[in-house]
């Protein structure tokens, strides 16, 4: 199975925490980083900036369908932004990862 990496943001610890806790119970990702970000961006017309969480979800392409369908249904957003970059891990921690998740 090959890995993905899926960037995802929050509003706050909290909210990130809690779907992070959902998302390993359900084995829709084997890890997860979690770290505080500032955002800028533009939203209704108007520069932004926040303090955010990003969460660097890993888990398979088989699983990344329904990790994203996961996440869109659960997230605070309107339109959370779930990044999928697809990756290659060395041999011993791929395998680590298919077994949580397989």
């Amino acid at each position: 199975m090959a890995l993905v990496l899926v960037l995802v943001t929050f509003p706050d610890s909290d909210s990130a925490k809690s779907m992070i806790e959902k998302v390993l119970n359900e084995r829709l990702a084997a890890c997860i980083l979690h770290t505080q970000v500032n955002s800028s961006f533009v939203w209704q017309d108007k520069n932004q900036e926040e303090q955010e969480v990003l969460a660097l979800f890993k888990t398979s392409q088989s699983n990344f369908e329904e990790l994203e369908q996961y996440i869109s249904k659960h997230h605070p957003y309107d339109i959370p932004a779930i990044l999928r970059i697809d990756a290659s891990a060395n041999p011993d921690y791929q395998n680590w990862i298919n077994s949580i998740i397989s």
